[in-house]
């Protein structure tokens, strides 16, 4: 069995969203505190016996942790730049979003209208620097892009009017997509 020559790394991070509008008219608390560049604190009410109420809280260190103050490029430039960085040295990379609806997935990764301007996402920042990357070293290269969502424990290809997958792997550990089981 062939051994990699470089370990897997996988690196998490997170990024906390503001309170909601709908939240704050419900006079929804902020649960969330960042307590350092990689610690995040989530506070639960609890309620005793005697029921009396008190705040737990439950720290969680992951990779890098942002707050709800970063915009997407400060996000990109810390968290994705690297990984553009590290295609082009001819390492495999993967880029996902992941989180509960309404966690803010679309507006980091995708981007939206805020304040009549366009926000970036990530995908199109990244986008950006791979072709500016290409165009400016005039290299000859192919540029091949997925867009998936997995929901629901379901496989779907986004650039394919949302048609079900399902991933498979071989005995090399090389995973395939294929459509139409």
């Amino acid at each position: 069995m062939e051994q990699n020559k470089e370990p897997t790394r996988i690196m998490v991070v997170v990024r906390k969203r503001p309170i909601s509008k709908k939240e704050k008219a419900k006079n929804g608390a902020d649960i969330l505190e960042q307590r350092g560049p990689q610690t995040i604190a989530v506070k639960e009410m609890k309620t005793k016996v005697d029921l009396t109420k008190y705040l737990e809280e439950h720290s969680f260190v992951f990779d890098q942790v942002f707050d709800e103050n970063i915009n997407n490029e400060q996000l990109y430039l810390s968290a994705v730049q690297p990984l553009v960085d590290a295609a082009f040295s001819g390492t495999k990379v993967t880029c996902f979003a992941y989180g509960q609806t309404g966690s803010g997935k679309t507006f980091t990764m995708m981007g939206s209208e805020k304040d009549n301007a366009f926000v970036p996402g990530m995908f199109l920042l990244a986008a950006s620097e791979i072709f500016n990357k290409i165009a400016q070293n005039k290299w000859n290269l192919g540029v091949w892009v997925s867009f998936y969502e997995i929901y629901c424990g379901k496989l779907f290809d986004l650039l394919n009017e949302r048609k079900l997958l399902f991933a498979r792997e071989d005995g090399k550990q090389v995973i395939y997509r294929i459509i139409d089981l």
